[in-house]
Formats: structure tokens, C-alpha cells, sequence
């Protein structure tokens, strides 16, 4: 029988901490309207930052509590899609917000082509979503002590 790991709780809290300051962040770019936010070209280059960012974090830490399972992953979808059939995030959370890490991709591998617009639709859309995220893993991190 192989033995993992015991997660990080450490590890976890530290990156739900920078998650959540991302998030702070993010919530001042999605209380303006889509001509607010286009009309300051830095606007973008910010929000994008900490966009990456919080999405990192959230992929990070699942990536950590799947290390600790025998569950091996091959993209960074299959990471939220693997943490939904093991019940550490709801499933239907799993499958709704997969995107998020071929979003997380796009914004790293292929930039160019992310408009202001798209930045500013999914800054506005999905905060909650990663913020639902760092709750789902902090419950999970609780059960495990």
C-alpha cells in the first residue's frame, strides 16, 4: 500500500491568502463598467496580473491535494474535473468552471489574443467562482486534520 503525503495546511492557507488579495484586487476592475475599465489601457495589464494570478493559486492548491491521492492528471482541466469526481469540490461546480484553467492557459501561452473585453467579462463573472474555490479547499484541508 503506498502512503502519501499529509497535505500542507500551511501551504494552502498561504496561497488562499494570496488568492484572496488577488481577488480584492480584481473586485475594484469589476465595479466599473466595460467603458471605465477600456478607457485605462493599465487597466488590462492589472487585471490580467492578478487574474493569472489568482487562477495559479486556485490550480496550485489542487494540484498540492491531488499530489497527496493516487489521481494523476494530465492538463490542468483534468486537475478541477478530478477534484469534482472525488467530492472535494462539487461536481457540477467541477465541470462549470473548468474553463478557468484552459482560461489560466490562454493568458499564459497564447496573451496576444485575450481582448480587454475578455479580461474584463471574466474578472466580472468569476470572482465568486474563485472564491468558491478557496472555501471548497479550505473545508476539505479542515477534514483532513
Amino acid at each position: 500500500m503506498i502512503k502519501y503525503a499529509p497535505l500542507d495546511i500551511s501551504k494552502i492557507k498561504n496561497l488562499i491568502s494570496e488568492i484572496e488579495e488577488n481577488v480584492l484586487v480584481l473586485k475594484e476592475f469589476s465595479s466599473m463598467t466595460a467603458e471605465e475599465f477600456k478607457a485605462d489601457k493599465k487597466n488590462y495589464g492589472l487585471c490580467e496580473h492578478h487574474l493569472r494570478r489568482a487562477l495559479e493559486g486556485v490550480l496550485t492548491i489542487g494540484t498540492h491535494i491531488l499530489s497527496r491521492l493516487p489521481v494523476k492528471t494530465k492538463d490542468y482541466q483534468e486537475i478541477i474535473l478530478s477534484l469534482g469526481k472525488l467530492g472535494i469540490i462539487p461536481k457540477d461546480f467541477a465541470e462549470n468552471n473548468k474553463q478557468l484553467a484552459s482560461y489560466r492557459n490562454r493568458m499564459v501561452h497564447i496573451y496576444w489574443e485575450i481582448s480587454q473585453g475578455e479580461i474584463y467579462k471574466i474578472t466580472k463573472e468569476h470572482l465568486g467562482d474563485i472564491e468558491k474555490f478557496c472555501e471548497y479547499y479550505l473545508d476539505y484541508a479542515r477534514k483532513q486534520k
